[in-house]
């Protein structure tokens, strides 16, 4: 039984790994993909005016007109609490800093994408100074297709996987797409 359970962990170690965000992947890739999205409304009575992402302690706190409406569990960039805030690209870390929310879609890969408007000046300089580039394609998402049910939310939850965004399970993410607008700010601390 012992042994049946770790090559499952091994398993779903290896296919997060495979389906990280910060490069675009290639339709399909690793674990099949979504093809078919319900419709989400935007819900006006809950619009949230801020998202603060807390990486310490994998919480993202929602609120809406300064009130705090509700705290959602995130997973974050594989090398994040280990290395620190993103500084370059291939880093697999989360960035730290204040941004917006810049596009919301369909992801064949990861269910839905909330666009984040890494890099900023301030991540561009950082970057430009240690000669590296500061990588891209940062977003708030769901699951990778092989979890599309939830059913691997508790493995998902418990460990960092992407390669620098920020990952809800895709019922938090309707949740949160329902209510969330572009240009609405995003602040990520440590």
């Amino acid at each position: 039984m012992k042994m049946r359970y770790s090559g499952l962990v091994f398993s779903i170690l290896v296919l997060l790994w495979f389906t990280g965000c910060e490069e675009k992947v290639p339709y399909g890739k690793v674990g099949g993909h979504y093809s078919h999205f319900k419709k989400i409304s935007f819900h006006p009575e809950r619009s949230i005016s801020k998202v603060v992402v807390k990486q310490k302690e994998h919480k993202m706190f929602v609120y809406h007109k300064g009130k705090l409406i509700r705290t959602l569990p995130v997973s974050l960039g594989k090398n994040t609490m280990k290395k620190g805030p993103k500084v370059r690209q291939g880093d697999f870390c989360t960035p730290v800093g204040t941004y917006k929310i810049t596009s919301k879609r369909t992801h064949s890969i990861k269910y839905r994408a909330m666009d984040v408007s890494y890099p900023n000046a301030k991540d561009r300089t950082r970057a430009a100074k240690l000669g590296a580039k500061p990588g891209g394609y940062i977003t708030i998402h769901g699951q990778p297709h092989w979890n599309k049910a939830g059913q691997g939310d508790f493995y998902t939850l418990k460990h960092d996987w992407t390669n620098g965004c920020i990952a809800l399970t895709n019922k938090d993410l309707d949740w949160l797409w329902g209510g969330m607008r572009t240009g609405t700010t995003i602040v990520i601390e440590r």
